[in-house]
């Protein structure tokens, strides 16, 4: 029979367990009382339960979120538990779920204790809950997280060893390992960990317990092996600032850290440690998915568990939206990043969404990318914002997007649509569309799945991250120094660097091979006139032609001059503008801000 360490303690301590283990620290959630805690989430499942809470504000049904679990300590629960760390009070992001054992604590993977003896089999029962809380909310593929407190600490660390779901990031809070499962523990997917331990803990003690039958090693001794299974070769880096140390093990791809609190004991909250806070900012900070408070996954797809990136900003303003898409630069990169300037800029007078094609920001990805297969969900992405009035503003090739999508026979909002504003389009006319089609985008398709292959062996990371670089530093000069201030760097950096990920390039080598095809279906079709399109055409391929062989000069010249007829033409013909910019670069998003508000501006006024 189990002798539990926590009756072999004073009768003290037995008590600060069953009343949250918090007598003696500061609560730093204290302002948020349990009586806004609502009872009615409790849900049953099988034989089991569990707690389930969304986010405090700003929940939406038709957003995705990431999924936390969160395990309570033994003799406790998970009303318990979701009373004393209140984390749907902490971020918008997460889906909170609140775990109650079936007895009164979990199968930690110590083959020591009731649950064990019992058979209850709690790996199992979590994996159910997973699956029935995706029933019931969109939550992001690959973004699963758990945290546990004390026993549920123990728990958590059985979940990392022995779970079949795949968690991101794992965080176990007053607890430090069982001796028996750290002999045992073989990791098949590497995971972020965050310990945060109090060595004057006298419970669950940082420094381990000899017992013949609840031996615990070390929370220092445990960060080590758990470092070391996720292959984390590094050494340890430590920190020490007050009374707190940290302990840091990483790699290119995970980080395992222990956050010891000196003083602290067998608790949750700490004097000048906000755990709440601080495993959510752990959570963040290892995620896939890094959303600012503009950024919002739509589940557009619920079959297939398809999200689509949307940031949004001047929410606050009335009058029609301004609909931003991406298309591509030199490189044939193509997101969000593009509207760091611009959307802040538009966002001081107009709503302004940035809508992400599949595969780029932090939409999902598919096998296919292409504008062209992306019409129907921009579709539902703009009936999900529910937008009374808008204009479109598409950059470079994403006009074959707006294009695409304003010919569908299926559409949903399209009258809805004010105007479009075509930043240096793609121009849709046979020699102009054979350009296109020629080198690099022929190379693509003709190396086809020996390219993908190629890249998917990390081949092109260092070549990207050398484009990303040269892009900085030229977008950065593009900038008019009136607008510096204005430029989102950080966002533009998350957004960009993030092409450097491998299924990142992938969705980038399939685009440049589909957009063959994206040209090919909108060869010869009908331009819509019923809407204004303003045209603003700058004079990049001036460049071009200024350092061309002297075998491509008369292809370029007739693409220039061609460029610049038909978007004449399409502006008259729908009532929209000509916008013609010289001595201009192709991002006129960076160096022309000024000239496409006007054209917004315009539109929205007329």
């Amino acid at each position: 029979m189990r002798l539990y360490v926590y009756i072999s303690l004073k009768t003290v301590v037995i008590m600060w367990l069953l009343l949250g283990c918090n007598s003696n620290e500061k609560n730093s959630t204290a302002s948020i009382t349990t009586s806004q805690l609502n009872d009615k989430t409790k849900i049953t499942l099988s034989d089991r339960s569990y707690y389930i809470a969304t986010p405090n504000t700003n929940f939406d049904p038709q957003k995705s979120y990431k999924l936390l679990l969160a395990f309570h300590g033994s003799m406790q629960g998970a009303k318990s538990m979701r009373s004393l760390t209140k984390f749907e009070f902490a971020s918008d992001n997460y889906i909170v779920v609140y775990p109650q054992s079936k007895v009164e604590e979990w199968n930690e993977g110590c083959h020591c204790n009731k649950p064990h003896r019992l058979g209850i089999d709690d790996l199992r029962f979590v994996e159910d809950v997973v699956a029935d809380v995706k029933t019931k909310f969109n939550i992001i593929d690959d973004e699963l997280y758990a945290v546990g407190f004390s026993q549920g600490g123990l728990f958590t660390q059985n979940l990392r060893c022995n779970s079949k779901l795949n968690f991101n990031s794992i965080a176990s809070v007053a607890s430090p390992m069982s001796d028996n499962l750290s002999l045992q523990c073989q990791i098949e997917h590497s995971t972020n960990y965050l310990m945060v331990h109090g060595k004057k803990d006298t419970t669950l003690p940082f420094e381990g317990l000899i017992h013949s039958n609840f031996g615990l090693i070390s929370s220092e001794s445990a960060i080590h092996l758990i470092a070391k299974e996720n292959n984390i070769d590094a050494d340890v880096e430590f920190e020490k600032s007050n009374d707190i140390s940290t302990y840091t093990f990483k790699n290119e791809s995970h980080i395992n850290q222990l956050v010891a609190i000196e003083d602290g004991g067998h608790s949750w909250a700490f004097t000048h440690f906000d755990t709440t806070k601080q495993v959510i900012n752990f959570f963040d900070s290892v995620s896939k998915k890094k959303f600012d408070k503009h950024t919002s996954l739509y589940r557009i797809e619920k079959e297939h568990s398809k999200d689509v990136n949307v940031r949004s900003m001047g929410l606050e303003h009335s009058g029609p939206a301004i609909i931003l898409l991406s298309g591509f630069n030199k490189n044939y990169h193509s997101d969000s990043a593009w509207y760091s300037l611009l959307q802040p800029l538009i966002a001081r007078t107009n709503r302004v969404h940035v809508i992400e094609r599949y595969g780029n920001g932090f939409s999902s990805l598919v096998e296919q990318p292409s504008y062209a297969s992306f019409a129907p969900a921009l579709d539902k992405t703009l009936a999900i914002l529910n937008e009374d009035e808008f204009i479109m503003v598409s950059f470079a090739s994403a006009n074959i997007l707006a294009h695409v999508w304003q010919n569908s026979q299926t559409l949903q909002v399209t009258d809805h649509l004010k105007g479009m504003v075509w930043i240096d389009p793609d121009i849709l006319l046979p020699h102009s569309i054979a350009l296109y089609q020629d080198w690099p985008v022929s190379w693509y398709r003709k190396a086809g799945d020996t390219l993908i292959e190629h890249i998917q062996q990390g081949n092109w990371t260092q070549k990207t991250l050398d484009k990303l670089n040269d892009e900085r530093s030229t977008i950065n000069e593009l900038i008019p120094l009136d607008y510096k201030d204005m430029m989102d760097w950080s966002y533009f950096d998350l957004i960009s660097q993030g092409r450097a990920d491998i299924d990142k390039q992938l969705i980038r080598a399939k685009e440049i091979i589909n957009y063959h095809d994206d040209l090919a279906a909108v060869l010869g079709s009908k331009m819509s006139t019923s809407i204004p399109i303003t045209v603003i055409d700058t004079d990049f391929e001036s460049h071009d032609i200024k350092n061309a062989e002297p075998e491509y000069l008369d292809t370029l010249l007739l693409w220039q001059q061609e460029g610049s007829q038909w978007s004449q033409f399409i502006s008259k013909a729908s009532g929209g503008q000509y916008v013609p910019l010289i001595n201009s670069d192709h991002m006129a998003v960076f160096q022309h801000p000024d000239e496409i508000i006007k054209t917004i501006l315009h539109l929205e006024n007329n």
